[in-house]
């Protein structure tokens, strides 16, 4: 359609927020995706790309600015492609996101008659994340541009703990001083106070020069507690490389700093206090949870039930996990260093029966593995997912064989992103 042509100008109004970094307006029935708007945004938009379903779009100008609209507050939004919500209000951002999810179960999973609840806020609209990434590139480090490697120096991240983004300028110096070359660092910090960790990761062999600069790292920076580099085959650490993560009141794991932990500490705690409440666990429960990681919420569980037999297919996490449950003095869990499809084979051939099933995979999700599930027994199964799609398309998978969709709780832990986490519940 002569509209729809690359290169041609058109005018639109943005009706929503796709999940990812486009608005969506329509023209002649034709979805045109344009990022950096706002829903309720009248813009003048260049077509660059059509494709026979929908067409990509670029802004021109602003027209008539939605109210949901603001101007970013972050100097680098206009080429970090981290935060590609930012000029949208956060209660906007919200209904968005539970707008997505919706959609997702309906159109993807053609799933109906469930309960969905409303979004939960994060608690912190900015300086939320408890772990950024920077990408490196010789002596500078910064974020990738959105859709590519061309990498944006930064001195400053406003949905960054500030004590991370205060390290950016020592590491910026430090990393022109390493011969290990480095992808990327990232920056941690874990719940107890003055606690930050450095991870690099190394796209070649240790080179045994940098141990003077590694050790200095620490030195020359007191709120720097611990270096972890890696690389291909090997790693090495410095100072205590260790994090603390409070899941609940009562419970903190000790997370070896380069394994994975959610980035936004109190919405984590958001998430295991919906999942234990959802889930309604009993002393006589017997549990399996799968892709468990470092017992984020295995503990919490184990507190509540029988027993909790946790699969994880990363060894830094299950030795996290292990030591977490002896130090908090939980003893009923068994750890299974496995993948996910080869234990729950053995867990089947076992006649292994379980009350409930807890599966946090990771945004690829578990596809294939509903018959598996479904031979366990459970009368409950509790799905985290940080992505719609994948969750909606293993849940339709799921719901052939014998389960019901119930409830989804989403919950915001990604402001400015369009990334959400949800939480579902199955019954049968």
């Amino acid at each position: 359609m002569s509209q729809t042509n690359a290169k041609s100008t058109v005018t639109l109004e943005i009706d929503s927020l796709a999940y990812g970094p486009y608005g969506v307006g329509r023209l002649d029935g034709k979805a045109l995706l344009v990022p950096k708007c706002a829903p309720g945004d009248k813009i003048e938009a260049r077509i660059v790309e059509s494709k026979p379903r929908y067409a990509v779009g670029e802004a021109l100008r602003v027209i008539e600015p939605s109210p949901h609209r603001q101007a970013p507050p972050c100097p680098f939004v206009d080429g970090c492609g981290g935060c590609p919500w930012q000029q949208v209000r956060y209660d906007a951002q919200l209904q968005a996101k539970q707008q997505n999810v919706e959609s997702a179960l309906r159109r993807i999973g053609r799933l109906d008659g469930f309960e969905l609840r409303p979004i939960i806020p994060s608690p912190l609209e900015y300086r939320y994340r408890r772990r950024i990434r920077l990408q490196c590139d010789g002596d500078k480090i910064g974020f990738f541009r959105s859709a590519s490697h061309e990498l944006i120096e930064i001195n400053d991240c406003l949905i960054a703990d500030e004590k991370l983004t205060g390290l950016i300028a020592s590491l910026r110096n430090w990393i022109g001083k390493i011969a290990t070359p480095l992808e990327y660092l990232e920056i941690v910090t874990g719940d107890e106070p003055k606690q930050i960790v450095v991870v690099g990761k190394a796209s070649a062999q240790w080179n045994a020069e940098d141990q003077a600069n590694c050790e200095q790292l620490l030195e020359a920076n007191s709120g720097v507690t611990g270096l972890v580099l890696r690389g291909p085959a090997w790693r090495r650490g410095w100072g205590r490389t260790e994090i603390s993560v409070v899941a609940e009141e009562g419970v903190a794991l000790s997370v070896e700093a380069d394994v994975f932990t959610q980035v936004n500490p109190e919405g984590n705690r958001k998430i295991v206090h919906e999942l234990l409440a959802i889930a309604g666990f009993e002393t006589r429960n017997r549990v399996l949870e799968l892709y468990c990681g470092a017992g984020n919420f295995t503990l919490p569980i184990a507190r509540r039930t029988a027993e909790v037999i946790a699969v994880e297919g990363a060894p830094l996490a299950i030795q996290s996990g292990k030591l977490s449950a002896q130090r908090n003095g939980i003893e009923n869990i068994r750890w299974i260093h496995s993948a996910v499809p080869a234990a729950l084979a053995q867990l089947k051939r076992r006649r292994e029966k379980f009350s409930q099933l807890v599966l946090d995979p990771p945004r690829a999700g578990a596809k294939g593995l509903e018959a598996e599930l479904a031979s366990l027994g459970a009368a409950k199964l509790l799905y985290v997912s940080c992505d719609p799609a994948t969750l909606a398309r293993d849940l339709a998978a799921l719901a052939k064989h014998g389960y019901r969709l119930r409830t989804i709780q989403p919950v915001d832990l990604f402001p400015h992103s369009f990334h959400v986490e949800t939480l579902a519940l199955m019954t049968r």
